[in-house]
């Protein structure tokens, strides 16, 4: 492994994908001809990045030079998933479904695909040889699809079986509740749950989303402080910023979405909530000096620059109030 290739997948595993692929960038421009190696590499670097039109160009490139390169391929198939184009992703995902290396992946490809583009049937035949814990969550996903409730409950029931409490499948599993039996008996359900104190964090989670969507944000303030004050980490605190931020309360979400952003200046989410939040209670200017902050501390973040010029426009923008001195004309 050279220094290059240990450098790069340092990046990758700290989410810093792209100064990953301009590393990618520069390896290949230091090659005398083009190589498929760095390529696939800058290209698997731009889908983690979300950037799905140029990762598909370069998995083209690369694949022009190697066309079974396995690694190319899915990074291709990454790219077309990405820019909406389930039914090309799906003919890329099964080319490379078979290998040994990277067929795990091209496989819950294959399944998303299917799922994209609406084929349940063939997506639950597709299924069928699939490991259990890769079945469980699409099954449930396929048969709800299918108007097939009680069927999708019951397959739920089998996953939280063979893993109890699984978060993923306890959230699926409540969903499907709602629609069987009616919103507000299943946050009566989860009401009781959240309250014995051996049960793990995700059903008081569960309770307050079904409190929000049951328009009491107020309960569902609560049950996320709860969370937070237990040392749940920053997921349930950046529900219970957008949940402040839509209530009223942005005085209260500003400092706690500056936060979240200094952890994770990525979260597109974040930016929108706390643009939203600081330009509806005239705070535009604290939001200008706050991404000059976050800008010294996260120079690769080159999106900054972009949110620091649109504040400032919107400032400039806005209308000036008349001084003591000044009469209307």
């Amino acid at each position: 492994m050279t220094d290059a290739y240990r450098q790069f997948s340092a990046l990758m595993g700290s989410g810093k994908y792209r100064e990953a692929a301009d590393l990618a960038g520069q390896e290949l421009a230091k090659e005398e001809g083009a190589s498929a190696f760095w390529l696939t590499r800058k290209a698997s670097a731009l889908n983690r990045a979300s950037d799905y039109e140029q990762a598909f160009v370069e998995s083209r490139a690369a694949l022009a030079i190697e066309p079974s390169n396995p690694y190319a391929i899915l990074c291709a198939a990454d790219a077309l998933l990405g820019l909406q184009r389930p039914q090309e992703a799906l003919g890329h995902y099964r080319e490379v479904a078979a290998h040994a290396k990277v067929g795990g992946r091209a496989r819950a490809g294959i399944f998303e695909s299917l799922a994209g583009l609406g084929r349940w049937q063939e997506l639950l035949d597709s299924l069928s040889t699939a490991p259990a814990e890769e079945r469980y969550p699409w099954r449930v996903k396929a048969l709800h699809a299918q108007g097939k409730t009680g069927e999708a409950m019951s397959e739920c029931r089998q996953w939280l079986a063979a893993r109890p409490d699984h978060p993923p499948a306890l959230w699926e599993l409540s969903e499907l509740e709602v629609a069987a039996d009616g919103l507000e008996t299943v946050r009566a359900r989860y009401e009781r749950l959240a309250r014995i104190s051996t049960l793990p964090p995700v059903y008081r989670e569960i309770y307050a989303s079904l409190c929000r969507r049951a328009g009491l944000p107020e309960l569902a303030l609560k049950e996320y402080q709860k969370i937070g004050d237990a040392g749940e980490g920053t997921r349930v605190q950046k529900k219970q910023a957008f949940l402040m931020a839509k209530t009223g309360r942005e005085q209260e979400a500003i400092p706690l979405l500056e936060e979240l952003l200094t952890l994770d200046p990525k979260d597109i989410y974040l930016h929108s909530s706390y643009g939203a939040a600081c330009a509806r209670v005239n705070q535009i200017e604290r939001a200008i000096e706050f991404y000059i902050r976050l800008m010294g501390t996260h120079p690769e973040e080159k999106g900054l620059y972009g949110r620091i010029n649109r504040l400032k426009k919107k400032l400039a923008a806005r209308p000036v109030k008349p001084g003591p001195g000044d009469t209307a004309s």
